[in-house]
């Protein structure tokens, strides 16, 4: 896992982790701001495919993906949460 050492790739993975983390911080979720964050994150992975092999774009997606679920999965726990007590006493 050479591909570790480079600069380029830590800059390029990230450049995906951030770009899978803006929907968990778009409170309504519009379809422009979706697409803009996946061609971010597209070309994020796809320069990192074209500059250090597939092994470091699947090291890098697949962080970057799971960063983004978890980040959005507690993004909607919180809300809920946010919600309920909202409802509860109002």
């Amino acid at each position: 896992m050479i591909f570790m050492y480079d600069t380029a790739w830590w800059i390029s993975a990230a450049t995906a982790l951030a770009a899978a983390s803006i929907p968990a911080f778009l409170k309504p979720l519009k379809a422009l701001y979706l697409l803009l964050a996946l061609a971010l994150w597209s070309a994020a992975v796809i320069r990192i495919a074209l500059m250090q092999g597939a092994l470091a774009a699947l090291a890098g997606g697949g962080v970057s993906l799971l960063w983004g679920l978890l980040l959005m999965l507690f993004s909607l726990l919180f809300s809920g949460v946010r919600q309920m007590a909202n409802r509860r006493y109002n």
